[in-house]
């Protein structure tokens, strides 16, 4: 993997104190000033700890989980704000994003690729120090084929099991359909497997449930179980 260079200072030699790090040319990107003016003045921050988390765990990006309650330590900021903020960034179209009812719960988020901004990637290279960059470096989060997709990571990424995720929300859930709920269901359909969603979904049917949030809970409770079945 290219990395962008960055300016997070370099730890004290022998130190293994771990070092929060995003791509650099986002700072470069006018995005901050555009988050901050078009959002509220948290915005660049609370997308930029998304950036961090995303950056310390996926070598190429994609999906991460968390509950909005540690993105909001992170910022040192009320959850609730944190929350209101990643409305707005889903609204931007920088993040895609599942958002639990609860801020401690876990929530599902994910930087929208390729990211726009207000000056591209392209332009941003022209401008030191992006300038001494080898032509061939890409910049995270600049290209589509940068994507969570080209990484092949899980068994249910795939377009047939989005499409049957989608039959089971307008099967059980409504009809009502956007680009954010599609996020949402797709975002779902990466992180557990289609048959425990498909569960999921008939047993809020059974119920007469009509929540895409309720199936959420349940599929949490029951990876919850599972988990501890196994230890």
């Amino acid at each position: 993997m290219n990395h962008v260079p960055d300016d997070t200072p370099a730890p004290y030699p022998g130190s293994s104190e771990p070092m929060a790090s995003s791509p650099l040319w986002l700072t470069y990107s006018g995005l901050p000033e555009w988050l901050n003016r078009e959002i509220n003045r948290n915005a660049w921050l609370v997308f930029k700890t998304v950036v961090e988390i995303d950056c310390a765990r996926n070598v190429r990006p994609a999906t991460i989980e968390a509950p909005p309650a540690e993105i909001a330590r992170r910022c040192g900021l009320a959850p609730q704000t944190v929350m209101r903020t990643l409305v707005g960034l889903r609204r931007k179209k920088c993040l895609a994003l599942f958002l639990p009812e609860h801020p401690e719960e876990n929530g599902l988020f994910e930087v929208k690729i390729p990211l726009p901004t207000p000056r591209t990637a392209a332009q941003v290279r022209e401008e030191f120090p992006f300038n001494r960059l080898d032509a061939g470096a890409r910049l995270r989060y600049a290209s589509a084929h940068e994507g969570a997709e080209e990484t092949g990571k899980g068994p249910s990424g795939t377009q047939r099991d989005l499409q049957r995720v989608i039959d089971l929300y307008l099967n059980a859930v409504g009809f009502k359909m956007n680009s954010f709920i599609l996020d949402e269901l797709r975002l779902l359909c990466q992180r557990f497997d289609p048959d425990e969603v498909e569960k999921a979904f008939a047993r809020a049917a059974k119920n007469d449930i009509r929540s895409l949030g309720w199936v959420a809970k349940e599929l949490y409770r029951r990876s919850r179980r599972h988990e501890r079945g196994k230890t």
